[in-house]
């Protein structure tokens, strides 16, 4: 098992006035904006980073807040946390958000999460 926390991400219908919020209160000098997300790291680089990604207001309510874990194979992973109990959504491949291909899952008690395939290069 490989799989280990990437980033805690947040929905919001304000994502920098949230992002600014977090920046301040953990120190979070590291920021970069990627279209609507906007992504804060800690100075030395070590993960978990913060996320925020802009979204309507009832999905901002239904969903604020979920987890991002990142798996050197995203595949066992997804079918290891489905024989946990986990659902699966929907995969999002590189060629589609351009960065990582992810899958969306929900837990037991319907909670999202995503697991992420580990770029090469990490």
């Amino acid at each position: 098992m490989a799989i280990t926390l990437r980033n805690v991400a947040f929905t919001s219908t304000n994502p920098a006035r949230l992002a600014d919020f977090w920046a301040a209160a953990l120190g979070y000098t590291e920021r970069r904006n990627r279209g609507g997300e906007i992504v804060l790291g800690a100075p030395d680089g070590r993960f978990p980073r913060f996320s925020f990604q802009r979204g309507d207001p009832d999905w901002a309510v239904d969903d604020p807040l979920h987890l991002d874990l990142t798996a050197a194979d995203m595949e066992v992973e997804v079918e290891r946390l489905t024989s946990l109990g986990a659902s699966r959504l929907w995969t999002i491949p590189v060629e589609r958000s351009g960065t990582t291909t992810w899958t969306t899952m929900r837990d037991p008690d319907g909670n999202k999460f995503c697991v992420v395939q580990r770029p090469p290069d990490e």
